[in-house]
């Protein structure tokens, strides 16, 4: 085993030169004097452990000789700092994938030759070789029919980077039986199971992989992204409180607008459709843009004025690639601006009190006062007997 070594740097006032002296492990100094920006100076002492002292007899030239001295200092730990690959990506709308939208990857700094993406998430595991190019940077994106396969829940991104020697360690396999494997060199280290063992939280799976790296021998890293995945889906704005799906009342003979919100990307188009509601006959359609919104994308749906006849109506706003999910229902009158105010409410459970005729209550004291003088005298009189 080779002794540890430890680097004295003496800087001295003569500028130009340093005195660099190596002790072996036996304590025997070998001497060499180079630049402080000499290569050598830069390329030989890489990887072993460092003691740098400086040393000065005068005053004179400390000052140059402590910049000469950062220099080397700032080339040593640039060389010996290691730099770690960046994995990002684009979603349909924070964090969010939508199945059937396009999903974009993209990395930096995968410097060490070819990459490996591996995506993970319920039902679902598979793995892709990534090419970067001479600057480490890659993009990679995965079609609608890739992502169409996607189950809602949580899914992982994890980009794999091979160490200095560009080898990957760690990669995917099977066992005789069929089970998704971890293999380390050809031999497996960690059995994951079938698809339907990965579940909405795949957390433990990444985390076995994401361990591999602290394996002896591999010096594989790995850099992990996660994201959801949901049903494509279109919401409503201005929805009334209590009244499933119900849209506040437009005025015929004016312009009528709609919008809402989608988890679909900008990339993608959604289709509307009014019809009326007691025959289904359609009455008008538009293709609609999803734009970019704060925290998730919209959509608005305007027609030009005089509008829609009066009469009741209900809007369908979905997917353009399909009919089957992702539309949203919605259903609104349209008034004549002339008409009437509907009669408030009646509350069943509450009594209405109408006040009686005052004659009336009068008649009605007047005789219990008689009534009451009555009784008096018919007392006063028992008592006298």
């Amino acid at each position: 085993m080779e002794p540890s070594r430890s680097l004295h740097l003496s800087v001295q006032p003569s500028p130009g030169i340093c005195s660099l002296r190596h002790i072996a492990g036996n304590g025997v100094p070998v001497h060499d004097r180079v630049s402080p920006y000499s290569s050598y100076a830069q390329k030989t002492f890489i990887g072993k452990r460092l003691k740098i002292t400086i040393q000065h007899t005068g005053w004179r030239d400390l000052k140059t000789n402590i910049l000469r001295f950062a220099t080397i200092v700032s080339l040593l730990l640039c060389m010996i700092t290691p730099v770690f690959a960046s994995v990002y990506y684009t979603t349909s709308a924070p964090d969010i994938i939508t199945k059937g939208d396009t999903f974009t990857i993209s990395g930096t700094d995968a410097e060490n030759g070819m990459a490996t993406l591996w995506i993970i998430g319920r039902n679902y595991f598979d793995t892709f070789a990534i090419t970067p190019d001479r600057h480490g940077n890659f993009s990679f994106s995965l079609k609608p029919t890739a992502t169409e396969k996607f189950s809602s829940g949580q899914y992982a991104v994890v980009l794999q980077n091979p160490g200095p020697d560009g080898i990957m360690e760690i990669e995917p396999g099977t066992d005789n039986n069929g089970n998704l494997t971890l293999m380390n060199r050809g031999k497996i280290i960690e059995k994951l199971g079938t698809l339907q063992d990965f579940k909405g939280n795949v957390q433990p799976v990444v985390a076995v992989l994401a361990n591999s790296a602290k394996i002896p021998g591999v010096d594989d890293t790995f850099v992990t992204e996660y994201f959801f995945v949901e049903e494509p889906s279109v919401q409503f704005d201005n929805l009334i409180a209590g009244i499933p799906s119900k849209l506040p009342d437009k005025i015929t003979g004016e312009s009528i607008a709609f919008t809402g919100t989608t988890n679909m990307g900008r990339e993608n188009y959604l289709r509307a459709h009014i019809y009326n509601q007691s025959t289904n006959v359609l009455i008008t359609s538009n293709t609609l843009p999803v734009m970019a919104g704060g925290r998730i994308n919209r959509w608005s749906y305007e027609i030009n004025a005089p509008g829609l006849p009066s009469g009741e109506y209900y809007l369908t706003v979905g997917w353009e690639k399909t009919n089957k999910t992702g539309t949203g229902v919605a259903v609104f009158s349209v008034k004549n601006q002339n008409s009437s105010m509907p009669p408030p409410p009646q509350y069943p459970g509450m009594e209405k009190i109408v006040p009686r005729d005052d004659g009336f209550t009068f008649l009605l004291l007047t005789i219990g006062g008689v009534l009451i003088v009555i009784l008096i005298i018919y007392a006063v009189g028992k008592n006298n007997r």
